[in-house]
């Protein structure tokens, strides 16, 4: 890896990643297409479903598991609104990194690029865990650029992450692929679907992170930060979440953040967009509608 830019460790790991992530893409349950968009911190990939005339709603995934997180939530989403599901810059996926994100200042410029080079007017942007810290973030910096907000279990925006679970992310390259790491952001029982665990195994085995020392990591928000959040923000939190206290998460955005509605899950873990589907696709849609 070259410049401390993330990056696959080879041709032959990156093509079985790829692999995996269009394997997903042939159970997307409405039609897409795939559109790269040049940034000042690389081209950005995205998965681009619903109708050109619908409102634009951007979705943000978690940290090492790609836009293809979403293949749950698409459909319905995607017959309200003009659905960008983004690869995030730096992470798993067919986005490539062209200069480091060095800071908070960093994500939201790359988010602004995004937006702008999509042609679009203040969209909505849904997130989950990193990808709700990017849209809490962006909205500090860019104000008047977002619509509305749906931060689902942003990570390490509102609690500091747990000690096992921030030990994890650290090491997370470095552990085996089997057993998946991934289970432990599920409530006990549910399994994730097959090829998205497969995909998410080989961004472990294959792919490697920016050099921590010199690339941004999610951090926890001022008590003045949050306050500043006007726009219009959903927080959703699983009661099972395993990366902090969700209930502590709630009352101190419900305190802090003067636009906002919240909900605690029942029954779901980290990745609640993916756990509990169908739930969180209905708050979603009746908040930004």
């Amino acid at each position: 890896m070259s410049g401390h830019l993330a990056s696959f460790t080879s041709p032959d790991g990156e093509n079985e990643f790829i692999a995996a992530y269009d394997a997903i893409l042939k159970s997307w349950p409405v039609p897409y297409e795939e559109l790269d968009i040049h940034t000042g911190f690389g081209n950005t990939h995205i998965i681009a479903s619903g109708s050109e005339s619908s409102p634009a709603l951007l979705l943000l995934h978690a940290t090492g598991v790609s836009s293809t997180m979403w293949l749950l939530n698409v459909g319905p989403l995607s017959g309200a609104f003009r659905v960008f599901a983004v690869d995030i810059i730096g992470e798993p996926g067919k986005s490539r990194q062209s200069r480091l994100l060095r800071g908070r200042e960093d994500c939201a410029g790359w988010l602004f690029d995004l937006i702008r080079g999509l042609g679009l007017v203040r969209p909505n942007i849904a997130g989950s865990s990193y990808g709700g810290w990017h849209a809490l973030n962006f909205s500090m910096y860019y104000p008047n650029n977002v619509n509305r907000i749906v931060a689902l279990a942003p990570g390490a925006s509102l609690m500091p992450y747990s000690w096992p679970v921030l030990l994890m992310l650290r090491v997370l390259p470095y552990l085996p692929v089997k057993p998946n790491p991934l289970k432990k952001f599920f409530r006990k029982g549910f399994e994730p679907e097959a090829l998205f665990a497969r995909q998410f195994a080989l961004g472990v085995k294959h792919y490697r992170y920016a050099d921590p020392r010199k690339s941004v990591f999610t951090n926890v928000f001022s008590d003045q930060e949050l306050l500043s959040i006007h726009t219009p923000t959903l927080f959703l939190a699983g009661e099972n979440e395993v990366a902090y206290d969700p209930a502590a998460a709630i009352e101190r955005a419900r305190k802090l953040m003067p636009n906002l509605q919240t909900e605690l899950i029942p029954n779901a873990g980290h990745l609640l967009a993916m756990d509990q589907s169908a739930r969180v696709n209905e708050l979603i849609l009746r908040f930004l509608r």
